[in-house]
């Protein structure tokens, strides 16, 4: 018997075509890689291009992770905003846990997306505690989202200290 003909290959096939709607392009495009965020679950999702102005400074780590990276993505999985605004610490801590492990599935799929077409991926870090602590004293996480989803269009970021 060919490894092809065998039931196990033969459903794991039929469950991998059948899971995916969209149609797989020649080549990765802004529009279908949008799309591909989406249905990974994401709200929304924005582009930066490893050459960008806006994260110079990131670029060596960037390209430490993954070094034939090309274009960042960053994207938006929202809260339920009640949720956050409430004065009670469980009830908004668990909001954030849930939107944070959204967002790290939401990453898992985009990059198992990339892979069934041949695209070298990597989850730039996971939402929440860095974990690189043999970095201690310096910088512990991977990949810095901030200058990352500004360069994207979500907007400026200004903390004010008081």
């Amino acid at each position: 018997m060919q490894l092809a003909e065998h039931p196990t290959v033969k459903q794991f096939q039929e469950r991998e075509t059948a899971g995916h709607s969209l149609t797989q392009p020649q080549t990765v495009d802004r529009e279908w890689l949008r799309q591909v965020c989406l249905e990974a679950g994401v709200d929304d999702a924005g582009f930066v291009e490893i050459d960008s102005p806006a994260i110079a400074d990131q670029k060596a780590d960037i390209l430490w992770l993954l070094p034939k990276t090309k274009t960042l993505i960053s994207f938006v999985v929202r809260m339920n905003r009640e949720n956050i605004r409430t004065p009670a610490r469980s009830i908004a801590n668990l909001e954030f846990h849930h939107a944070t492990d959204e967002a790290n599935e939401a990453a898992r799929k985009i990059v198992a997306a990339l892979e069934r077409m041949g695209v070298r991926a990597v989850n730039g870090g996971a939402v929440g505690f860095p974990m690189e602590a043999d970095r201690w004293g310096t910088k512990m996480w991977v990949v810095s989202h901030k200058p990352v989803s500004v360069a994207a269009g979500w907007g400026a970021w200004e903390f004010i200290a008081m």
